[in-house]
């Protein structure tokens, strides 16, 4: 039996597509990604959070000027010029992981008031910022 030219082409792509699904996985896995991860509630998570600082790019500590330790602060890091955002309810700490070195904006909003922040970020540069309202 002999197919057309124009059916065995369509199978052979067919055949290809088949036999190649990670690839096309491959790409989407390999896409820059933006991560806010937040927590410290309780001892251990706190000093675990805090002997990691090291290993992401930014740890967010966030707190009242008084000292207490804040949770429940709508959070938001994005870099504008790639479109990459991450947002999340964070505190008492947030750690950020960037895909590449550049400057984040980092948005946080807690009882009504918001603050921003512009910050230069690389991937694991340890950087801290602590976030402090007024109680």
């Amino acid at each position: 039996l002999v197919m057309p030219p124009c059916r065995s082409a369509f199978a052979a792509l067919a055949l290809l597509m088949l036999a190649t699904p990670g690839r096309t996985q491959a790409i989407a896995e390999d896409a820059p990604i933006l991560r806010l991860d937040c927590g410290g509630i309780g001892l251990e998570e706190s000093e675990r959070m805090r002997a990691e600082v090291g290993m992401h790019a930014l740890t967010l500590f966030f707190s009242t000027t008084e000292g207490g330790w804040v949770t429940d602060v709508e959070t938001q890091v994005d870099e504008p010029l790639s479109g990459l955002r991450a947002e999340a309810s964070c505190g008492p700490i947030g750690q950020v992981d960037v895909p590449t070195p550049g400057r984040y904006r980092i948005s946080a909003s807690y009882a009504g008031e918001r603050q921003e922040h512009w910050v230069d970020l690389a991937p694991q540069g340890g950087a801290r910022l602590s976030l402090r309202w007024q109680e």
